[in-house]
């Protein structure tokens, strides 16, 4: 199903896309595995296969123009004849994007009997408009403090559209209040955290390479420190972050949110913790390979 989502979106016609759909379906298969989960794996699935192309889009695939023409086209949400697409390119990405948010804002609505379709699309609009300051910092060559990256990185990490919109998928109605709580917040930003200074540690060698700011490089920019000095202080933020975001999941609040709702920010630590365990595990293709091993090879009982 998801396959041909993306063949039907012209997704797999952008050459300079990643195609990480084993990652991103088997990442929710692991974790939202009951049979009424269906909706909520999907909706994780499409929107991991989504950030990964754009993310990919606003590091080597667009042109300036074509990365504002996207982010205003999100931000002005309503498409009329009028609308200006500078390449195909964009128009593909809008119109999956769109599509993917008004399929899931039609399967909430049966869960939570409000339309929640304009969250959704402010979900992806923070995104791409922390991916667009990222292309102006790397065009200007400008550094930011290790405050000014971590405030924007957490979110061009791009957890947002793939778990946020989930939660609406898993049972429980969330009321506005709910959303847009202190808690749900720190939720977001702990599992966002974890998973940017997981991608900066084990992916700091490459980056170096690419000419990319990350939290490694930043420290290192501070002096007084060795490569192996500002990896290991990254390692530390990453355990302090993982336990703070525990705690919170494991907190118990008379109007908090639900339990299995939390689980969901868990479930995504517990993945970027699996994919990030050696190395940079989403650009090799080793965990796709031990997942398609399970399903496909026989498995050999002995006495």
């Amino acid at each position: 199903h998801v396959y041909r989502w993306i063949i039907e979106n012209k997704l797999d016609k952008l050459s300079f896309a990643r195609q990480k759909l084993g990652y991103c379906y088997f990442s929710a298969a692991t974790t939202l595995y009951a049979p009424e989960l269906s909706d909520a794996r999907i909706s994780w699935a499409k929107n991991g296969v989504l950030t990964t192309v754009v993310d990919d889009f606003f590091d080597v695939g667009g042109s300036m123009e074509e990365l504002v023409n996207l982010v205003q086209l999100l931000e002005k949400w309503k498409v009329d004849g009028s609308t200006y697409f500078c390449s195909e390119q964009v128009e593909i990405l809008f119109t999956a994007i769109r599509g993917s948010i008004h399929e899931i804002g039609s399967m909430a609505l049966a869960r939570q009997g409000r339309d929640v379709t304009r969250h959704i699309n402010d979900i992806w609009v923070e995104l791409v408009k922390s991916m667009l300051k990222e292309a102006e910092w790397a065009r200007n060559k400008w550094v930011p403090t290790m405050e000014e990256y971590m405030k924007n990185a957490r979110i061009s990490f791009a957890l947002g559209p793939i778990v946020l919109p989930a939660l609406y998928l898993v049972g429980p109605k969330l009321s506005e209040e709910m959303v847009s709580s202190p808690e749900y917040n720190n939720l977001y930003e702990g599992m966002s955290t974890c998973g940017r200074l997981l991608n900066d540690w084990r992916g700091c060698q490459r980056e170096f390479e690419q000419g990319k700011v990350n939290a490694v490089a930043l420290l290192l920019l501070e002096g007084d420190r060795t490569l192996d000095d500002a990896a290991e202080e990254v390692k530390g933020a990453i355990e302090r972050e993982r336990k703070q975001l525990l705690k919170l999941v494991l907190l118990e609040r008379e109007q908090g949110m639900p339990k299995c709702c939390k689980q969901l920010f868990w479930n995504m630590t517990k993945v970027l913790h699996l994919f990030y365990l050696k190395d940079d595990g989403f650009t090799n293709e080793e965990i796709v390979n031990v997942a398609k091993s399970i399903v496909n090879e026989p498995i050999h009982l002995f006495p």
